[in-house]
């Protein structure tokens, strides 16, 4: 076969063409990390990628639903633990306004600090987190409302929040559960305050024993939002824990050696002025240059 000029072209534009590709390829790789940059460079690599980013994305919402639950319940506790002092309070001066041993002056002066008491859970009951009310149910843009006689109006609805594709959990707990269940707490101080105004000794011991099922009753609330509290926390880990895990394989997938990766631009540049340099020689110099 008679070999031509033109086939001479064609195949180092041809073979110039290819070592270009590899070396842009190289370059690329070495560029952003990865080995994978379109799917054709790896069509089952890909897909596995697609798989694991897909399953990193779900994983991080959860994540983020978990944190928003968490940041929801330590208020939640916090502002409990607060409303729990008041009672621990109350109790206190019940206890020691019950014993007969104090002056009507010093009674009168613990029925102030009874008010001052139920002001502070005024406050609490209507605490709220980013601007939402985290004791009034669903309707968080709405405070509850405190009438004078201790009567409350409230939503007791739940508010729940999916932390993995199989489970959700109850963020709140609702007014009814702490200020008015079998004990309505704000009444409950009031009586005790109106007792200790009387000077009624029959009355402040009915209403020391009030105060004292409030306190075991903000317990109960409070030990069953923190088991479900500990249940988040634990997901919040276990879902940080597996999205670091995920990310590994993902990167094991994707990434390239660096040192690897360098040592192989290096060669595609090498091949590549080989191929240029051979092209000059090979590729003859045309008619019109035996013209001029």
């Amino acid at each position: 076969m008679r070999i031509t000029q033109q086939m001479l072209t064609s195949n180092m534009t041809t073979q110039m063409n290819r070592n270009l590709s590899n070396l842009e390829k190289a370059n690329q790789e070495v560029s952003t990390g990865k080995r994978i940059n379109k799917p054709s460079d790896d069509p089952m690599g890909t897909e596995k990628s697609l798989k694991l980013s897909s399953q990193l994305a779900r994983n991080e919402q959860f994540e983020r639903n978990t944190d928003y639950a968490m940041s929801w319940m330590d208020m939640t506790e916090r502002t409990l633990s607060s409303v729990s002092n008041v009672f621990q309070r109350a109790n206190e001066l019940g206890v020691q306004a019950s014993s007969g041993t104090n002056s009507q002056d010093e009674l009168d002066t613990m029925a102030k600090e009874f008010k001052q008491l139920r002001e502070e859970l005024e406050g609490l009951a209507n605490m709220k987190l980013d601007g939402k009310y985290i004791f009034n149910g669903q309707k968080t843009d709405q405070p509850i409302t405190i009438e004078a006689n201790g009567e409350l109006k409230y939503d007791n609805g739940s508010m729940k929040q999916r932390i993995s594709p199989f489970s959700e959990v109850k963020l709140n707990v609702s007014a009814d559960e702490v200020f008015d269940n079998d004990v309505n707490l704000f009444k409950a101080l009031d009586r005790f305050s109106q007792a200790l105004t009387t000077g009624n000794s029959e009355e402040m011991n009915t209403a020391l024993g009030e105060v004292q099922k409030g306190s075991d009753q903000i317990l109960t609330s409070w030990t069953g939002m923190g088991a479900r509290q500990s249940r988040v926390e634990s997901m919040n880990q276990r879902l940080k824990d597996e999205n670091i895990s995920v990310q590994s394989f993902l990167s094991k997938n994707e990434d390239v050696d660096l040192a690897e990766a360098i040592m192989k631009l290096k060669s595609e540049e090498s091949v590549y002025q080989a191929t240029l340099a051979s092209s000059a020689k090979i590729i003859q110099p045309s008619l019109l240059d035996f013209l001029r």
